[in-house]
């Protein structure tokens, strides 16, 4: 029996009156009882471990190129075309654009602090002569409010001349997306890996 469930025990058997009448009930009471008490200690505990560890859903991945004329973002480029050259302004963005905002939307249960929630992400780019650059990333402290809606987000700077998948889990969950770049004239710009990357 956990500690718990011996305080517990102990603290029942003293709301007993300690008369010779009430020993015999009182043995009785406790033999069925304590069982008792140690599976609701045992129910209780894993039930707060479910609860710590609650579910992290993923809601939605977003993604936005930083327009460098302009200074603003483009609309979420998710499901879009392939983006050729928009390192020197080509394609029908019509301006310059090198970086790349992501937008991660989380869901959970409302008003809630999930301790152990983490989710972890790997960006994949594969360049023209097949080698691939893949940069990790992990996001904890998530405190969802009364919509159970919670973004966390993450810059990509030189990331628009390769294919980039970036794959988002969590404990019970997970969701891909592809963006489709590429640089017909790449050896003109050669774009800087992130300090962040692990060539693998």
């Amino acid at each position: 029996m956990s500690k718990a469930g011996r305080n517990l025990a102990e603290s029942f058997a003293l709301s007993f009156p300690r008369t010779r009448e009430s020993r015999p009930g009182r043995r009785r009471a406790l033999a069925r009882w304590i069982p008792a008490c140690a599976g609701m200690t045992l129910g209780a505990a894993l039930t707060a471990g479910s609860a710590s560890a609650a579910d992290v859903r993923i809601a939605d991945i977003k993604a936005f190129l930083f327009l460098e004329r302009s200074g603003k973002w483009s609309a979420n480029i998710v499901g879009g075309p392939t983006f050729a050259d928009l390192a020197k302004g080509g394609g029908a963005i019509g301006e310059p654009a090198t970086g790349v905002f992501v937008d991660l939307t989380f869901s959970g249960d409302k008003n809630s602090t999930p301790k152990f929630a983490t989710a972890t992400v790997n960006i994949a780019q594969t360049g023209k002569a097949g080698q691939q650059i893949v940069t990790h990333k992990a996001f904890t402290n998530f405190i969802f409010g009364a919509d159970g809606v919670q973004h966390k987000a993450f810059f990509l700077e030189s990331a628009t001349c390769m294919p980039m998948t970036i794959d988002v889990k969590t404990p019970k969950a997970q969701k891909s997306i592809k963006l489709d770049f590429e640089c017909k004239e790449q050896a003109a710009y050669s774009p800087s890996m992130p300090s962040t990357s692990a060539i693998e």
